[in-house]
């Protein structure tokens, strides 16, 4: 009984340990983006639109060059799938490095496995951070529901890690008034001055 007892009291202190440590690295994912945002509006309004979706770009091209497909491209960049797609359909050069890049994935056997790739397993929470709910972020980063939930309940760290970035999200978002994952809302808003107003694509 004793030493049942002591086992079970060792876990509760190492589950403790690895939701403080796992709080701790979520806030600095959060902190993070927002010094990205705060970075992006100090330079505004210098920073055209076409600046902006030249870095959306470049990390969509990055999460390819990780193996991941549309979706993971997609969220890693901020954006829809659909409105991803209507980049790639407007410009052959981004469509080649985006194909190019997920072949040098394949050629060096660089797998998607959020359990394995610090770079996937930041995209899905990330996700979650958003607001894509849990089970839409593994689809994201391409992996099967059953999976994903295992992965959750089988892997201490990663539970901690996914359990706190959900926290943190439910913690940002006023009870009653949940809002749409920036996923689904982002709109390019802004229009450098020689450019006509034009309806958003992705609208």
């Amino acid at each position: 009984m004793g030493d049942r007892s002591a086992g079970g009291a060792g876990s509760d202190a190492e589950a403790g340990a690895s939701e403080a440590w796992a709080e701790a690295v979520v806030a600095g994912l959060d902190g993070a983006r927002a010094a990205e945002r705060a970075l992006a509006d100090a330079l505004r309004p210098a920073m055209s639109v076409k600046e902006e979706n030249a870095q959306r770009r470049a990390e969509a091209l990055r999460a390819a060059a990780m193996g991941l497909g549309a979706a993971g491209c997609a969220s890693a960049a901020g954006v829809s799938e659909r409105l991803l797609a209507s980049w790639r359909a407007e410009d052959p050069v981004f469509d080649a490095a985006l194909s190019t890049a997920r072949s040098l994935a394949h050629v060096h056997g660089v797998v998607p496995d959020v359990a394995a790739n610090p770079a996937v397993l930041r995209v899905a929470l990330d996700a979650i951070l958003r607001g894509v709910p849990f089970i839409e972020a593994g689809a994201l980063v391409g992996v099967k529901r059953d999976t994903f939930y295992r992965l959750r309940r089988g892997n201490l760290h990663l539970g901690a890690l996914f359990g706190a970035a959900q926290n943190l999200r439910r913690r940002s978002v006023s009870p009653g008034r949940k809002r749409k994952a920036e996923l689904k809302g982002y709109r390019l808003v802004r229009l450098d001055a020689s450019e006509p107003p034009r309806a958003d694509p992705d609208a």
